[in-house]
């Protein structure tokens, strides 16, 4: 856990006078590890819901540590204006997240590239963006971390027109288009 977050309950927070209400910088690390701890406690979750017979079986034979069951994935609540930035998913390549975007509308200037998308850029909007979902209805939207570009270019998508950007920015990530049987009707 980083150096300035205490703990609240199972969560990382930052320590009292270390950062101020406006410090989003300072909450970054802080965020992160609650994120991380959320995901620990949703595949403990995931876990418990096994039949007891296999959970026992589980537990009383293999070690913790070897258990190699993945939990399901974890599908986190986000407004439009939320970047995997903001999130502290940077240098996370090939990593796979799972968000579910509100009912809105993607503003000028929240999507940076034609996908890849800058890590800077909003998950929803970079969403409807790439076809996956429309913005009067929200839904579900699955990102891969990347490393970054030289170079994005700009397009216009689904209504949205995305902006171009023409130097090296440090992270990426592309909105994974999902399979038929999980297509919206």
């Amino acid at each position: 856990m980083p150096e300035n977050c205490q703990l609240n309950g199972n969560d990382p927070v930052p320590a009292k006078g270390h950062c101020t209400a406006h410090d989003t910088a300072c909450m970054k690390p802080c965020a992160a590890q609650a994120l991380g701890a959320q995901m620990r406690r949703e595949a403990w979750h995931t876990l418990l819901r096994l039949p007891g017979i296999a959970l026992a079986a589980l537990v009383c034979v293999v070690p913790l540590a070897a258990a190699t069951l993945a939990p399901a994935p974890a599908v986190h609540e986000v407004d439009w204006r939320t970047s995997p930035l903001d999130l502290n998913l940077r240098g996370l390549n090939g990593e796979r997240f799972s968000f579910r975007c509100p009912t809105g509308k993607a503003a000028s200037g929240q999507v940076i590239g034609s996908g890849p998308y800058t890590d800077g850029s909003s998950i929803c909007a970079a969403g409807v963006h790439a076809g996956v979902i429309r913005a009067a209805s929200g839904g579900l939207v699955t990102i891969e971390m990347r490393p970054g570009e030289a170079h994005y270019a700009a397009s216009l998508s689904h209504y949205v027109q995305s902006e171009a950007y023409d130097k090296f920015w440090s992270g990426s990530f592309l909105v994974i288009l999902p399979g038929p049987a999980e297509l919206p009707p």
